[in-house]
């Protein structure tokens, strides 16, 4: 699947549930990440490849900040509501975070084939989502994992699905939809592991045409 995950991203902030804590030390540089003024840039991006992907902006003006660390697994997830509309994660993010975020906005338009492209009308209604993943840890049961709290990561021969902290209530929840996807199988053919992640939160889209860049001078007070 070329590091791309086939994710189910319904976020703890989605859902009105605690945020899930990030105890991985490889996310501690990205926990202080999404607390400053960096994760607006980050979100501001990730709009505009949005609005110029939907035919609704005709440039990119909005600059992202470096990784704050070594790359990590990275998701993008529009929510309506309570429900997930459009969700892509990538194993291996490749570039730079600017390049990986826009790239990962403007496929997850179309290219979550569980689901019908986005139009560009619904983008205004949709909230936006950026998760960064920590390290899999295998267990060997998935019921050992508290999906409230952790990721669940299911993998096969047949593909990868990831679970984001808060978006399956229960491990049967998760295993049922894995199934309903065709992703598991037989429990003795998966694999599975859990992780943490840290996860920025924002509208999707600002005013048609006009997104603005929070480090340009327009920006400041």
């Amino acid at each position: 699947m070329s590091g791309r995950l086939r994710a189910l991203c319904l976020l703890a902030v989605v859902l009105g549930c605690p945020p899930a804590h990030a105890a991985s030390p490889e996310l501690a540089p990205y926990e202080s990440f999404a607390h400053g003024a960096a994760a607006e840039r980050v979100l501001a991006v990730a709009r505009e490849a949005l609005c110029v992907a939907a035919g609704r902006c005709d440039s990119l003006r909005a600059s992202a900040p470096d990784w704050p660390a070594a790359p990590r697994p990275l998701f993008v997830t529009l929510a309506h509501g309570r429900s997930t509309r459009a969700c892509l994660g990538r194993d291996e993010p490749h570039g730079s975070l600017g390049d990986s975020v826009r790239e990962l906005a403007r496929e997850a338009l179309s290219g979550d084939r569980r689901r019908p492209p986005v139009r560009a009308e619904e983008l205004d209604s949709l909230r936006l989502l950026i998760a960064f993943a920590g390290e899999a840890r295998a267990v060997s049961d998935p019921y050992a994992v508290n999906p409230m709290r952790e990721g669940l990561r299911i993998e096969t021969e047949r593909g990868i699905v990831a679970f984001l902290p808060g978006e399956a209530r229960t491990v049967a929840w998760a295993l049922s939809e894995a199934r309903r996807i065709g992703v598991l199988g037989r429990m003795s053919d998966a694999r599975f592991s859990r992780f943490d992640a840290v996860v920025l939160s924002g509208p999707a889209v600002v005013a048609a045409g006009h997104v603005v860049n929070p480090a340009s001078p327009e920006a400041q007070p």
